[in-house]
């Protein structure tokens, strides 16, 4: 295990100028009252930041954490039936207590968001350490020597924001996006991410994915979220189950010959995190795979990760929401 060493590169502050999309936080329509408890939310985690030790924040998160269980009635039935499906040996009791771990993790989570978005770049470098630098090591010699760009592929384990921000100070890389239904929150995490990193790219750019690859950058990827056969998605084995998954990450390795390199966060006991890097996936796809081929070896890459830390992964997203024809719904 390594601790991050100083360099220019984790001491600095990634810049980038405001762009028109960035300053619509200013318009007068974010203050609208329907965001006023948007903005009392964007307060209390700026503040936590500002005013309290990582001992006080971690305890707000897990309060939080613990209050979300029982008033978040939807995500937690969600926690519970995905636990349910893909971990039918436990007890219903096992299966709860997980998923308050999980609710736990959580609470956390909301608050390690602040601290990514606006600690100082000297506490997040104390937060974690390194494991599999070398394969690191090796992808960016790849990226820099022979051009060719790097495919950080993760999951969505729920230390994955702040582990971000811990990535910033080992590689510049650019992160793919959803847009939150709320534009505020949209439009926060937008400013935020990119003060953090090299820029940020729509999961639905295909070509600006694959015009960075081809110039030799490193874009982060995590894809176990539902993507439905109409936007594309394959049903791959996730636990066992057809899961409706994105085959991207194989299109673009195939198009741009880019290194695949198995990144994932693991947050520790005492609220540092592990950021662990696996040996690149080479030859990906390997001959003669096909997308669903190829596809199934990152779910099965990924439900390996999940396995080793159940309580860490994001199970409130009904990742097995779209079915192949004439199954039953699982949601």
């Amino acid at each position: 295990m390594t601790q991050p060493q100083p360099t220019e590169h984790n001491t600095r502050q990634t810049g980038g100028r405001a762009t028109p999309a960035d300053d619509r936080l200013l318009r007068a329509a974010f203050f609208h009252p329907r965001y006023w408890g948007t903005w009392l939310l964007l307060a209390v985690l700026r503040l936590s930041v500002l005013l309290l030790p990582r001992r006080g924040r971690s305890a707000l998160g897990t309060a939080l954490g613990a209050v979300g269980w029982h008033l978040a009635r939807e995500p937690r039935a969600t926690t519970l039936r995905n636990l349910e499906l893909c971990y039918p040996q436990l007890t219903p009791r096992e299966r709860t207590a997980l998923a308050r771990e999980t609710f736990r993790h959580l609470g956390l989570g909301v608050f390690e968001i602040a601290t990514a978005w606006w600690a100082t770049e000297q506490e997040i470098a104390s937060l974690y350490e390194i494991i599999g630098r070398e394969h690191l090591q090796a992808a960016q010699v790849a990226a820099q020597e022979e051009g060719r760009g790097v495919l950080l592929l993760s999951a969505h384990m729920i230390g994955l924001e702040i582990s971000g921000a811990m990535l910033n100070q080992l590689i510049d890389f650019k992160a793919l996006y959803r847009e939150d239904r709320n534009p505020l929150i949209a439009t926060v995490v937008r400013r935020a991410r990119r003060r953090r990193i090299a820029g940020v790219i729509s999961n639905r750019d295909m070509r600006a994915m694959l015009r960075a690859l081809n110039h030799g950058e490193t874009i982060w990827y995590a894809p176990d979220q539902n993507i439905s056969p109409r936007r594309g998605g394959l049903f791959a084995p996730f636990f066992g189950i057809a899961a409706a998954t994105t085959p991207a990450g194989a299109r673009l390795a195939e198009r741009t010959g880019c290194l695949v390199l198995p990144y994932y966060p693991k947050r520790l006991p005492d609220g540092r995190y592990q950021l662990i890097f696996e040996p690149p996936l080479e030859p990906f796809p390997a001959a003669g795979e096909d997308l669903e081929a190829a596809t199934a070896r990152v779910n099965a890459l990924i439900e390996h990760w999940v396995r080793a830390q159940p309580e860490q992964y994001f199970w409130a997203h009904k990742r097995f929401k779209s079915r192949p024809p004439e199954t039953p719904r699982r949601y």
